[in-house]
């Protein structure tokens, strides 16, 4: 696995005997992890498997609690958990034999007793290292209609819990399950204060069309007893309310039934049915807003997008991510919220699975007032998580810790003369941390912790924050100041090799600059196209010149022209003698009495149908600069001339610099 150097996030891996296909955390993040998976109704000997894993040290996973179940039966392929006491409450979705879902019965809900092994002696005492847990089958329930279709392949494909909530009253929570592969679909919300649900404790079904199926849900709760149901199909968002009396089981729907908020469109369905992107999954941000994870067709891609919903009416999307273009499938994704200040501002940590074996990890920050989202602002990314691909991940679930109370006034008279004043360093909580594991059908299991941090670390009620926004704020800025001094660089870098260098002809950002800034910043190009002027001594001894010494520099070239006899072997040479002096012309014209003896001599020499575009352009602007030529003479005029460039770096540091 790979981190970023500043990472402080540690990791713990382990390796089970059975593949596995569901993972979830102790509600109140106790440091357990519950995994389900196994070889299923096969011949395999894989068994069907429910492991309870400490994850308490953070640089070591162990086994507290574990149970085979029937390996004529399907795997563990959904799990949720409820917290007792010494322990959890854990439903688990596992579908019935195939003979036994042909003759009508499918007891796909299986409800387990966990107990948690005793906590560790202290060090004085003698501890007992083989001390386990306990995992007990308590209940098995068929919540789902019988099928009607000629196959009976009605299968539990999800399972989710509301979150639990720390309240004096408390957590009362509902649950959520959805069938697959059924030739008609359905949705259940269950009342899961119940260890065993059965037919009483079915708060609402949804049946969906004929040939859809959930992809995937979540539920949401506004307040205590009112909660908020989200799921998705390939392309559509549904959503519906629930006020539930948990003591009279009755039910109030918002409406009466779930209603659409969001559809995927595409401007021609008939001639494209593949061209839109599906929904993978959907989890609830807060009671308002919920963010899905979406694959693009044929393997393009995927990306996030958040949505605000409304009382009544479509949602509306707020904001839109595309994740990193290797990851060309999700597989998985996941949201831990962490707490909020009294403002209800807060902020989100989401992980996303790719089928590259890879997790990006991103936050977003909330501002209750606004009721507006910070862009998704990626936080870490992890490579080779696993040798196989993921099959689920799933954040902890954070809860603001018990802070110290304030400390009274010391009445007068009484106690030490410092009792009741308050510290300069506020007491904070312990450490604080979530936790992200990933699962694969490859039989591992990796877990991440990752440290969090007061927002405010004055203050010891302080929410807690991922990201802190000043480091963001401080990548924000150094990314763009690098991202200005490669634009700055490549500006000066085009301009030097293209535009020149003579001051009246300066263009570009740098004229913007004092020309004392400019003459400065024009040396190293200077420099560099000093190279190559080594080899104007060889050249220059084979250049014979058939006109005074004494000729005018400009105008040079018309003369020569109108002397030059074109059926002789004599050429007509024009050369860059370097940086010129204001007011000079930085070019020489002559003429070489064998052509074809000062080809073999300069390589660098071309004729003007041999040069680029690119050198056609530098040229003309030379010979019009030194007097040699105007636009109006055209080019049949130097289409006999032989350009010399110093070792070619003009026209290659020209080349260069427009490609790039």
């Amino acid at each position: 696995m790979v981190y970023k150097p500043v990472s402080n996030v540690s990791f713990a891996k382990t390796t089970l005997s059975f593949p596995i296909f569901s993972a979830d955390w102790d509600p109140y993040n106790r440091g357990y992890l519950v995994v389900g998976g196994g070889g299923g109704e096969s011949k395999t000997g894989v068994p069907n498997t429910i492991s309870v894993l400490d994850t308490s040290n953070r640089a070591a996973i162990s086994t507290a609690a574990e149970i085979q179940l029937s390996r004529d039966e399907d795997s563990v392929q959904s799990l949720a958990n409820l917290a007792t006491r010494d322990g959890l409450i854990t439903f688990a979705g596992v579908n019935s034999s195939q003979a036994q879902q042909n003759a009508g019965r499918n007891d796909h809900l299986r409800s387990f007793n966990i107990k948690y092994p005793p906590r560790k002696k202290q060090k004085t005492e003698k501890a007992e290292t083989s001390e386990q847990g306990e995992i007990k089958l308590i209940g098995q329930r068929s919540l789902f209609k019988p099928s009607s279709a000629a196959k009976k392949e009605t299968y539990q494909r999800l399972l989710r819990l509301s979150p639990a909530k720390k309240r004096d009253s408390g957590s009362k929570r509902l649950g959520a399950l959805a069938t697959g592969m059924a030739k008609e679909n359905e949705v259940i919300i269950f009342d899961a204060t119940s260890s065993t649900p059965d037919e009483k404790d079915v708060v609402a079904r949804i049946q969906l069309p004929e040939g859809a199926e959930a992809v995937d849900l979540d539920i949401a709760e506004h307040q205590e007893s009112e909660f908020s149901l989200v799921y998705c199909t390939d392309f559509t968002i549904y959503e519906q309310s629930y006020k539930y009396d948990f003591a009279a089981k009755k039910v109030e729907k918002l409406p009466n039934g779930p209603r659409r908020v969001h559809q995927i469109l595409f401007p021609d369905a008939s001639e494209r049915p593949g061209s839109r992107p599906k929904f993978r999954s959907v989890r609830f941000l807060n009671e308002d807003n919920i963010i899905t994870m979406l694959n693009k067709p044929s393997k393009a891609g995927c990306e996030l997008r958040i949505f605000h919903l409304y009382p009544t009416g479509p949602a509306t999307q707020i904001s839109e991510k595309t994740l990193p273009n290797r990851m060309k499938q999700a597989v998985s994704m996941d949201v831990c919220a962490l707490d909020q200040d009294p403002q209800g501002n807060q902020q989100f940590a989401l992980a996303v699975a790719g089928n590259d074996v890879s997790i990006e990890v991103y936050t977003t920050n909330y501002q209750r007032k606004s009721a507006t989202f910070s862009q998704l602002k990626q936080y870490l990314t992890f490579r080779d998580v696993h040798p196989h691909q993921m099959t689920k991940i799933c954040f902890s679930p954070f809860h603001s810790p018990q802070r110290a109370p304030d400390p009274t006034p010391a009445r007068a008279g009484t106690g030490k003369a410092n009792q009741g004043v308050v510290a300069d360093t506020p007491n904070h909580p312990g450490p604080q941390y979530i936790r992200l594991a990933s699962v694969t059908y490859g039989n591992t299991v990796v877990v991440d912790t990752f440290p969090l941090q007061p927002l405010e670390p004055k203050d010891k009620n302080s929410r807690y924050v991922l990201s802190h926004p000043s480091d963001e704020t401080f990548f924000t800025v150094a990314y763009i100041s690098i991202i200005t001094l490669i634009v700055l660089v490549g500006a000066f870098l085009i301009q030097g090799f293209i535009t020149g260098f003579a001051d009246d002809q300066v263009a570009g950002p740098f004229s913007l600059l004092p020309k004392s800034m400019r003459e400065f910043l024009d040396k190293p190009a200077r420099a560099a196209r000093g190279y190559g002027y080594q080899y104007e001594p060889a050249v220059s001894s084979a250049v014979e010149t058939s006109l005074p010494s004494n000729m005018p520099g400009k105008g040079r070239l018309r003369q020569l022209l109108s002397r030059h006899d074109a059926s002789t072997n004599e050429a007509l040479i024009v050369r860059d003698a370097g940086d010129s002096t204001e007011g000079s012309s930085s070019l020489t014209v002559d003429v070489h009495s064998d052509k074809e003896a000062y080809l073999a001599q300069d390589v660098h020499a071309k004729h003007w149908h041999e040069l680029a575009p690119e050198q056609k352009v530098m040229w003309k602007e030379k010979l019009i600069r030194a007097g040699e030529w105007a636009e109006g003479e055209g080019e049949k005029v130097l289409i006999g001339l032989v350009f010399s460039e110093y070792a070619g770096l003009v026209g290659q540091a020209a080349r260069e610099a427009l490609n790039s």
